[in-house]
C-alpha cells in the first residue's frame, strides 16, 4: 500500500510539472528599451563642416537637369521661382506647394540653419531652442502629433541610439532629422533627407559644436 500511495504521488507530481503553465520570458525576450542619449546643453552651427543647403538643391537640380531648364529653387526670399511656383517656369506634376506661413517657416530652418541650439532633454520631452527661430518640443515615444495649425505630423523616436524626427506635411513631403551626438560628445551631427514639396530629394548635414569653455561631457 504505501510502494503504490508513493507511486501515485510521484505521478500526480509529474503531471502537475507539465500543467504548471508556461516559463518565464527569459532576458531576451522581454522588450529592449530604447538606447537614448542626453543631447541637452548649448550647441554652435559649425559653417566649415556643415553642408550649405541652397548648393546641395542646386547640385540635386543640375544632376536631373532641372525642371524646365531652369535654376534651383532658393529657399524663401530668394531667386528660381520662390515658394509658390516652379523654377524656371516649368510645369510641375504632383500636389501643389503649400504656401502657409507653417511651410514657410520650416523651408526657412532648410535654408538657414539656427547658428545656436539649446536643448533640454526629460525622459518625455526634447525641447530645443533655435536662437532667433523656433522652439520645438518634441516627444520621443514614436507617435504622431499634429503640428499647432495641423498642416504636419510630426514622429519622434529613438533607433539605435540616435534621435528620428519626422515630419510629413499633410500637402505632400517631409523631412527626416537623424539627430547623432559622437561618442566624446563634443559634436552633435544632425542628418536631414528632404523629400518632395520643393526641388529633388536631397540630403543635408549639419556639424553643432560645444561652445568655447563649455567641458560639458
Amino acid at each position: 500500500m504505501t510502494r503504490r500511495m508513493a507511486a501515485l504521488s510521484g505521478v500526480v507530481a509529474l503531471s502537475a510539472g507539465f500543467a504548471a503553465g508556461p516559463r518565464p520570458a527569459r532576458g531576451e525576450d522581454k522588450p529592449k528599451a530604447p538606447v537614448t542619449v542626453d543631447l541637452s546643453g548649448r550647441w554652435i552651427l559649425d559653417p566649415e563642416l556643415s553642408d550649405d543647403a541652397r548648393e546641395k538643391m542646386r547640385e540635386g537640380m543640375e544632376g536631373r537637369g532641372g525642371p524646365g531648364g531652369g535654376p534651383p529653387p532658393m529657399g524663401p526670399g530668394g531667386g528660381g521661382g520662390g515658394m509658390g511656383r516652379p523654377p524656371g517656369g516649368g510645369g510641375r506634376t504632383g500636389p501643389p506647394l503649400d504656401t502657409s506661413d507653417d511651410a514657410r517657416e520650416s523651408m526657412r530652418a532648410i535654408f538657414e540653419p539656427a547658428e545656436e541650439l539649446a536643448i533640454a532633454q526629460t525622459g518625455a520631452e526634447i525641447a530645443v531652442d533655435e536662437k532667433f527661430g523656433r522652439m520645438r518640443r518634441l516627444h520621443p515615444d514614436g507617435k504622431k502629433y499634429k503640428t499647432d495649425n495641423g498642416a504636419a505630423e510630426v514622429k519622434t523616436s529613438w533607433k539605435e541610439g540616435k534621435l528620428q524626427v519626422e515630419t510629413r506635411r499633410t500637402r505632400g513631403g517631409s523631412v527626416i532629422e537623424t539627430w547623432e551626438l559622437i561618442p566624446d560628445r563634443s559634436r552633435l551631427i544632425v542628418n536631414i533627407r528632404v523629400d518632395g514639396g520643393f526641388g529633388p530629394s536631397v540630403p543635408l548635414k549639419r556639424v553643432y559644436g560645444r561652445p568655447p569653455g563649455d567641458g560639458a561631457k
